[in-house]
């Protein structure tokens, strides 16, 4: 290997060390009981909230069902729909992030709006998380081709497959990295995906190509002002070209100190794990009512972020679904560690090359496998993007600017530099177009944040939805700005709209 290479893992080793050694500190400076403490009342909420989120003997939600799939592996998956099976002519599957499960998806799962649209809707929990069984390894092939095989079983139970019949994927956070994976490196699979505030990372196209601007851009303005030091401004643009990628590498400190040794993360102090998790569910969930009322988020808001991220707890691993269904063993072992999830398991998402390694479709998946000239980063079917600008652990200028490159039907411009990517815009009402939709205002779960974020992502479903079904809702941008002077939020809300050009036909099967 090259000197480069040993010189980045080095500097990741200390990153991660310094980040370690930081979050450890905050977490002991930090006066609030961990998740896991023993106050009673704590436990209480949380055994409650446990109970409405996981038991599979009670409807906790009204209208909404746990149910199990089994994969060819023999690995069991949960999920939630919207309702008792029936065919459908939309189907909607949520995919959800670190540290989630299903139920972040719960109000969308709920909302009368969607329901209207007669689409059946579904939030899976990844593997390791939640309901569902783990993984012996959650690599790209592990990962990509055990979410995929799930959407291929959801479709022919909930979806009627004709060439009407469509399947849209939603993504949040890691949920939305295997979409923009299987959006990309499938055709057919799934219609239309819409992502919510994650990077796209297969290969990191998007991500290393700012990164590797970024640099290039830096050491050429650094280059110049050597050469004349006179110019100050030189290395001003220089310190300004590479400043977003080191704002990212700051905000993204929690991935170096997942990726140390595991030696090291097995000793790491509990309360560090516990004062990350106890964040994501304050500063994350609950945003805004940290903002409006520092340190005083109802607990029994804290209690239902908490089993939802935590997973059934014991009591719920007995019961019982409708059909004798229950979780698996491995869900009722990740219930007994502490805090509840067995996370150094789930951090493994980060270590074991998900976001950049080569995906191989497994054989079962092969007939969604694009032709050879079709193969690449494009994604094959219209991409949706919303994006909530104030997220804490992603930089938009480096992981959304220019996304739109990979956008089906993007078009190459020959320029005197060479070549660049150029997409069209129009804000006609069109099923292919594609769409970035920023969000101000907005964190990493914008779609938890009311009204901007929970609401314009409901209103884009409602929207995509009825264009499939054929209604004439208007466009999204149309969409978007009645709901935005409806209800006030006018410049909260902006978004672009890429045209279809060399639109690649879906494949319904």
């Amino acid at each position: 290997m090259s000197l480069s290479h040993y010189v980045y893992r080095g500097a990741a080793f200390l990153w991660g060390i310094a980040a370690l050694v930081v979050f450890t500190v905050r977490s002991y400076l930090d006066d609030r009981p961990p998740s896991s403490g023993s106050d009673s009342e704590q436990k209480r909420l949380l055994r409650d909230a446990q109970h409405r989120t996981w038991s599979l003997e009670d409807e906790a939600i009204s209208g909404l069902h746990h149910d199990f799939l089994t994969l060819s592996s023999g690995l069991q998956l949960h999920y939630v729909s919207n309702g008792e099976r029936k065919a459908a002519g939309n189907l909607v599957i949520f995919l959800h992030g670190f540290p989630d499960s299903w139920y972040i998806f719960s109000r969308f799962l709920s909302s009368p709006g969607l329901h209207a649209t007669g689409a059946q809707l579904v939030a899976l929990d990844l593997p390791g998380f939640g309901g569902s069984d783990d993984l012996g390894h959650y690599g790209p092939d592990e990962m990509l081709n055990t979410v995929s095989e799930a959407i291929v079983q959801l479709k022919a139970q909930y979806l009627i497959l004709d060439d009407r019949s469509r399947c849209l994927l939603v993504g949040h956070d890691w949920g939305g990295l295997l979409s923009y994976r299987i959006a990309a490196e499938t055709l057919g699979l799934v219609h239309r995906l819409v992502v919510v505030n994650i990077g796209y990372a297969g290969q990191m196209p998007v991500v290393g190509r700012n990164a590797r601007l970024a640099i290039r851009t830096c050491q050429s303005h650094l280059t110049a002002w050597i050469r004349d030091p006179l110019k100050a401004n030189l290395a001003l643009s220089a310190w300004q070209s590479v400043a977003p990628l080191v704002t990212q590498m700051l905000m993204s400190s929690y991935i170096f100190m997942f990726n140390l040794p595991y030696a090291i993360l097995t000793i790491m102090p509990l309360r560090t794990l516990e004062y990350l998790l106890d964040w994501c569910h304050r500063e994350g969930h609950h945003r805004h009512k940290v903002a409006s009322k520092p340190g005083h988020v109802s607990e029994l808001f804290l209690a239902e972020s908490r089993a939802s991220s935590f997973g059934p707890g014991s009591a719920e691993c007995t019961s019982r679904d409708h059909k004798n269904s229950t979780y698996s063993a491995a869900v009722l072992s990740r219930a007994t560690t502490s805090p509840p999830g067995n996370w150094l398991q789930r951090i493994r998402l980060y270590r074991e090359g998900l976001t950049s390694g080569k995906w191989t479709l497994a054989p079962e998946l092969q007939r969604y496998r694009p032709a050879p000239e079709g193969e690449g980063e494009t994604f094959k079917c219209p991409v949706t993007v919303l994006f909530g600008l104030q997220d804490p652990a992603l930089d938009p200028r480096v992981v959304l600017d220019g996304v739109e490159r990979y956008f089906t039907g993007a078009t190459k411009v020959a320029t005197g530099d060479g070549s660049h990517e150029k997409q069209g815009t129009s804000t006609a009402s069109d099923a292919g177009a594609s769409h970035i939709v920023r969000l101000y205002g907005c964190g990493h779960w914008s779609l938890l944040e009311d009204p901007i974020g929970s609401g314009t992502l409901e209103k884009t479903l409602v929207c995509l939805l009825s264009e499939t079904n054929g209604a004439d809702s208007g466009s999204l941008e149309e969409v978007l700005a009645r709901r935005a002077q409806h209800d006030d939020l006018a410049n909260r809300v902006t978004i672009v709209t890429h045209t279809k050009e060399n639109f690649m036909p879906y494949r319904a099967t």
